[in-house]
C-alpha cells in the first residue's frame, strides 16, 4: 500500500518579516518582551525597597545612570507602539456596536478608547503628584 503524501506549500521562513499585516503583527507581538522588561524592572525595584534603604538607594543610582536613561525610552516608545496598536485593534475584537440603528466606525471607537485611557493616566499622574507632597 502506498504511503499518503499531502501537499505542502513551501513557505519563506521569513513569512512573518513580509511587508503588510505579517509585520505589524510580529512587531506588535515582539512589543510584549518590551512589556515583560519593564515589568522586570518594576519587580527589581520593588525587591530593592523591600530590603531596605541602602538597596533602594542603589536602585535609584541604576534609574538615573545613562544606560537606564536610554533604555527607558526605547521601552517607552515600545510601549507607545504597543497602546496604539492595542487600541487599533480593539474595534475588530468586539461585537459591532449599533446606535440609532448605524454602526459606530471603528476609529470613533479607536479615539474614544485613546481619550478614556489617557484620560486615566492623567488622573493617576495627578493622584500620585498629590499624594507625594
Amino acid at each position: 500500500m502506498s504511503e499518503r503524501r499531502p501537499y505542502r506549500r513551501p513557505v519563506n521562513p521569513k513569512w512573518w518579516w513580509a511587508p503588510g499585516a505579517y509585520r505589524a503583527y510580529t512587531l506588535r507581538e515582539l512589543t510584549g518582551v518590551g512589556i515583560a522588561l519593564y515589568g522586570v524592572v518594576l519587580f527589581a525595584g520593588l525587591i530593592s525597597l523591600s530590603r531596605g534603604p541602602d538597596h533602594w538607594e542603589g536602585f535609584v543610582q541604576f534609574l538615573r545612570s545613562p544606560a537606564s536613561i536610554v533604555l527607558h525610552v526605547i521601552l517607552l516608545v515600545v510601549v507607545a507602539y504597543h497602546v496604539k496598536t492595542w487600541f487599533e485593534i480593539l474595534p475588530k475584537t468586539q461585537p459591532k456596536i449599533i446606535v440609532n440603528g448605524k454602526q459606530v466606525p471603528a476609529q470613533t471607537i479607536t479615539s474614544y478608547a485613546t481619550l478614556v485611557a489617557v484620560a486615566c493616566s492623567a488622573a493617576l499622574v495627578l493622584f500620585t503628584f498629590l499624594v507625594a507632597r
